[in-house]
């Protein structure tokens, strides 16, 4: 149990950095709805540009700078 703990948290380490975006319109204007969220009570997401109110959102890896858009690279 305690070697699945410390390769969960190396691969947490090492992940990519995401974006998350509004399930309901793709808006990256997105954010929680209190401080308090993800803390004390679950996580309430709100965006800006339609009003999506939820606990689902989308998470986005963000692309490479130097990565190749050739997939034969």
């Amino acid at each position: 149990m305690l070697r699945n703990m410390i390769r969960l948290l190396r691969e947490l380490k090492h992940s990519k950095p995401s974006i998350i975006v509004c399930p309901k319109c793709g808006s990256t204007r997105i954010h929680l709805a209190s401080r308090l969220d993800s803390w004390l009570m679950p996580s309430i997401y709100v965006c800006d540009d339609c009003g999506y109110h939820g606990p689902i959102i989308m998470e986005l890896e963000k692309k490479d700078a130097n990565a190749s858009t050739d997939p034969e690279d």
